[in-house]
Order: structure tokens, then C-alpha cells, then sequence
């Protein structure tokens, strides 16, 4: 291989290796989001971050996701927990199931659990009331405010 041939590769796989970790899945960043409702923490909550373009879900394998700790945070996982999500567009929902009661299990429509605390106002992908732009070099921070 000559000098040029040698740089030609090397910039090729230099630029393979950083679109796609060592699995072949896109690499992620880390994604932190805080969510409140009528400024408490919203405990529990899922939170999915819908890929915009069809494409770029099948290629991810998923939806990045993640649940709302006590304080009102959370950190995004798409393969492994807190591993956050890979750049690209996102619309985000919200979904805050109730507490079945004691004793009982309560499959709904809605998933697992009760009824969504939001009455469904923050949890349709289709139309989604939040985007989110996950972007290397960037502090991919999400805060939610929720009335």
C-alpha cells in the first residue's frame, strides 16, 4: 500500500469506528433528564425517547427509555442501564402510571400498573409534545416541567 492508500484507510476506519461502537450498534451519549410535575418530582414516571426517523429506531434496535428516580431524575438507557442514547432527533413522551392497589394486579391498556397520572397528555409518539436533540460535544440535559 502506498502513503496515500495507507491515509485514504486510515481515515475511513477512523470515522467507521466512530459512528458505531465495537458491536455495531451507534455509540451513545449520556442523556440526564429531570422531570417535575406542578414543580414536585414525578417518581416512576417512563420516559422514551422516540427516534424521529423510522430508520435510525431499527438501527438503534429500540427506543432509548428510563424511569424517574425519587428526586425527579433520571438517566436515559438504550442497551445497557444509564449508557444513554445515540445522537439523532428524538420526540419524548411521558407516561405516570398509578400504583396498583395492594394485593391486586392491574393490567390496563396503558401498560402495567394504573391509570397514567397525565391522562395520556404526554405519552402520544405520534405526536409527541417534546422533541430532543441528543448531539456529541453537547450536555444532552433534558428538563421537563409538567403541569
Amino acid at each position: 500500500m502506498n502513503t496515500m492508500s495507507k491515509l485514504l484507510f486510515a481515515i475511513l476506519t477512523s470515522v467507521l469506528v466512530a459512528g458505531c461502537s465495537g458491536n455495531g450498534k451507534p455509540v451513545t451519549l449520556p442523556v440526564k433528564v429531570t422531570i417535575s410535575y406542578k414543580g414536585q418530582p414525578a417518581p416512576g414516571a417512563l420516559v422514551v425517547l422516540h427516534p424521529v426517523n423510522e430508520a435510525r429506531e431499527k438501527e438503534i434496535g429500540g427506543k432509548p427509555f428510563g424511569t424517574v428516580k425519587d428526586d425527579g431524575t433520571l438517566s436515559i438507557t438504550t442497551y445497557e442501564d444509564g449508557d444513554g442514547a445515540p445522537e439523532g432527533e428524538y420526540g419524548v413522551t411521558v407516561q405516570w402510571n398509578e400504583a396498583p392497589k395492594a394485593g391486586k394486579i392491574s393490567l390496563t391498556s396503558e401498560g402495567g400498573g394504573g391509570r397514567d397520572k397525565f391522562s395520556g397528555r404526554y405519552g402520544d409518539p405520534r405526536n409527541p409534545k417534546f422533541k430532543f436533540t441528543v448531539k456529541s460535544g453537547s450536555p444532552n440535559e433534558l428538563d421537563l416541567k409538567l403541569d
